[in-house]
């Protein structure tokens, strides 16, 4: 019964196509919009599902790691950047970011966070000593990959 157990609880894991559309608005500062489609995996473990993708910026590959659920979220990237960003709907959360020359507390301050169908949005505030850095708009959109 224990091997049957362990073949249910195998996760389900599926090649997606990831398109993030993000909008970084710094006090008094233009806002920055970046629209960028690559290839990841959703992986379900139970009913918990997971995006992993790479991208590069600055040359540098950068692997993400996103947790998903109607109430909360959790983006862990690593690589080239090593961040760690929590979301509850309506709560400050703290996260880490390291940009390999020391490592700094933030804080998310989630004002919106919406998850249906593969399509991810959280609306946020990311602050630093207690300070606003920047509003954030991050959509995570993911369809299976043909």
């Amino acid at each position: 019964m224990l091997q049957r157990m362990n073949a249910m609880s195998q996760p389900i894991k599926k090649s997606v196509n990831v398109r993030l559309l993000s909008t970084i608005q710094h006090p008094d500062v233009a806002a920055e919009t970046f629209d960028i489609q690559t290839t990841g995996e959703l992986t379900i473990k139970g009913a918990q599902p997971y995006i992993v993708y790479e991208e590069t910026q600055n040359e540098k590959a950068i692997k993400t790691t996103v947790k998903l659920s109607n109430d909360s979220a959790l983006i862990l990237r690593s690589g080239g950047v090593k961040m760690r960003l929590p979301f509850v709907k309506g709560e400050l959360q703290n996260g880490s970011y390291d940009s390999g020359y020391g490592s700094m507390m933030i804080t998310t301050n989630t004002k919106q966070l919406n998850f249906e169908n593969g399509h991810f949005r959280v609306e946020y505030e990311l602050l630093i000593n207690e300070e606003i850095a920047g509003t954030y708009t991050l959509e995570l959109i993911y369809t299976e990959a043909n």
